[in-house]
């Protein structure tokens, strides 16, 4: 199947969060609630937004790390009497668009007709990952793999793994610790303005460079949060979410690919980049807005670098420039990301993309559920008329194009 035949064939039919009175914004650091129940209010308000009852759902995928619930349990607790697709990814990160994209597949091939796509996890209050000794918090006390190698020298949990990452990319480009500080405050400003976001403060350079070292390079406001909560979409067909209640934003492609890397710096944009544009039949300008994996400030800065909208070391100044705020020709992470929102490993990114495309960003302003903002930046983050998005996983690992219609 030529990859354009998928082109504008599913779309996006309802997205929703596991919100809950202690957490109306859903990211908190203590749910007091089981995971499962985190996915259930999710699915709930993802079925609500979209205007179908949760009963017809008939797919679900899902991803983890020994941290969720699987998706028999969601949607035996939600009533489901058929499931005709179910899919429980093991890993994170790289996995934030391919399920999306894997649930797809499934509605273009008359597999699922209502596919639902969950992230769920008590990331902070209860398996938090890369404890030392811990794998991925499957609570054994041991290490497997790779892992088992180099978990003796300290080794532990992403932070130290992308520090390499990091040091590489600034020892090469000359890219500075104030640069990740200018880009840290480009998320912050944006999730001032967020109800969703856990960090809401406004951030200065002072205030960066003054957090405390966690691995170096990496200070800790250049690190993603822990958190708990729930993320949920539901993908359907073009033709079905017509009759919905929401305005359509489709999926143009989406792919995921493992390469080879020349440099450890490399991302995979590098290799799926230039197809995924090809696939939805657009090119590299027709992106609005771009909502990549940031679980450090070198890693988005990189993803934008070899997507091509500048070359190696040049995103510092692409970013300092301010073209990537939410007025600027290319905004990025217009919800605060994973850094300042909270993090669900990336799939929250996601939706914020489609309530971009929708027009109906989460903000201040009094009437933003329908659709109504003032683009008044001290209390609106909403994008101007956005129409595609690109949204990505760790590292550049998949990738997924929404377009509104």
């Amino acid at each position: 199947m030529p990859e354009r035949d998928f082109r504008g064939k599913t779309a996006i039919a309802g997205i929703g969060y596991g919100r809950s009175p202690q957490a109306p914004g859903a990211f908190t650091t203590n749910s007091g609630v089981s995971v499962l129940t985190l996915a259930v209010r999710a699915t709930k308000e993802a079925c609500e937004d979209a205007g179908i009852d949760p009963k017809e759902l008939d797919g679900v995928v899902s991803f983890q790390l020994n941290d969720s619930v699987p998706p028999s349990s969601v949607l035996t607790a939600l009533g489901c009497p058929k499931i005709n697709y179910s899919s429980d990814l093991n890993g994170g990160g790289e996995y934030a668009s391919f399920a999306i994209v894997q649930a797809a597949q499934a509605v273009y091939h008359g597999i699922s007709n209502y596919c639902l796509v969950y992230r769920a996890m008590n990331g902070r209050s209860g398996v938090r990952m890369g404890q030392l000794g811990e794998g991925t918090g499957a609570g054994t006390g041991r290490v497997g793999g790779a892992g088992q190698f180099t978990s003796i020298y300290g080794l532990a949990g992403p932070p130290s793994f992308f520090a390499f990452q990091a040091q590489r990319y600034m020892a090469l480009y000359k890219v500075t610790s104030l640069d990740f500080a200018n880009f840290c405050i480009n998320r912050r400003t944006n999730a001032t303005n967020n109800p969703r976001a856990a960090m809401r403060q406004p951030l200065t350079i002072e205030e960066h460079q003054s957090s405390r070292m966690i691995v170096h390079p990496y200070h800790l406001l250049d690190c993603c949060l822990e958190t708990d909560v729930a993320c949920a979409m539901v993908i359907t067909t073009t033709e079905r979410v017509r009759h919905l209640k929401k305005k359509t934003v489709t999926i143009s492609a989406g792919m995921g690919a493992s390469s080879f890397a020349d440099e450890i710096i490399d991302t995979g944009l590098i290799h799926i980049g230039p197809r995924i544009l090809k696939a939805a039949g657009i090119k590299l300008k027709d992106i609005d807005i771009f909502e990549p994996y940031d679980n450090f400030t070198d890693c988005p800065m990189r993803l934008i670098e070899d997507m091509g909208w500048c070359k190696r070391g040049q995103a510092k100044d692409f970013i300092k420039d301010g073209r990537t705020s939410l007025d600027g020709e290319l905004p990025i992470l217009t919800q605060g990301g994973l850094t300042n929102e909270g993090y669900c490993h990336g799939l929250n990114n996601a939706l914020e993309a489609v309530q971009q495309l929708r027009g109906e960003a989460e903000d201040l302003c009094p009437d933003w559920r329908n659709g109504s903002h003032t683009y008044d930046r001290n209390i609106c983050r909403q994008v101007r008329n956005p129409e595609i998005a690109l949204h990505c996983g760790v590292t550049g690992g998949s990738a997924i194009i929404f377009r509104r219609e």
